[in-house]
């Protein structure tokens, strides 16, 4: 998971905890913890049903990717072995079929590609919406002051880690089905 301001977000939320911290005195210490969205994405049933998901539209996308490889195969395959008995007229047709065949193929293969980025695109995007419903719901039901991703956070100690809880909540609001 792709952030692209980590830098940014790490200064303002240390000037968070700053500005949090200052009249702390008279308050009860703050409640930090950090997760990691990575390992959510992993084990938690939502982020399986999507890998799922994405997998099997890029096995079927391989799928026919790999059919229009064989049939090109076979027909280099009719061409080597009847080339010398083929009139020259067959014989150029068929490797014009080749040659059409091929940049189809090349086509199917940037299309998929494209496609492919697209779908994954949309699932991170689907899946990220959530993740950021479920951590703010935890930090409000669990009085975290403030919630760090993992990836913008220089160290932490174990003790702070609050993924397993969280993986907990996403499956208990997104329970998934056959992930």
């Amino acid at each position: 998971m792709h952030r692209p301001n980590q830098t940014i977000l790490a200064i303002l939320a240390v000037l968070a905890l700053g500005a949090l911290a200052a009249p702390a005195s008279a308050q009860a210490p703050l409640k930090i913890g950090v997760f990691d969205s990575q390992r959510i994405s992993e084990e938690a049933l939502e982020g399986k049903r999507v890998q799922t998901e994405l997998g099997a539209a890029r096995d079927a996308k391989q799928q026919v990717i790999a059919e229009q490889e064989q049939a090109i195969g076979d027909l280099q395959q009719r061409l080597a072995q009847q080339g010398l008995s083929l009139s020259a007229d067959t014989r150029a047709s068929l490797e014009l079929e080749i040659q059409r065949r091929a940049l189809a193929l090349n086509a199917a293969k940037d299309l998929a590609t494209r496609e492919l980025q697209l779908e994954v695109a949309a699932a991170e995007n689907r899946f990220n919406e959530k993740l950021r419903i479920v951590v703010t719901r935890f930090g409000q039901d669990e009085g975290f002051a403030v919630l760090f991703e993992l990836g913008v956070t220089a160290w932490a100690a174990n003790s702070v880690d609050v993924t397993t809880a969280l993986i907990d909540l996403f499956d208990q609001m997104y329970p998934a089905e056959n992930p």
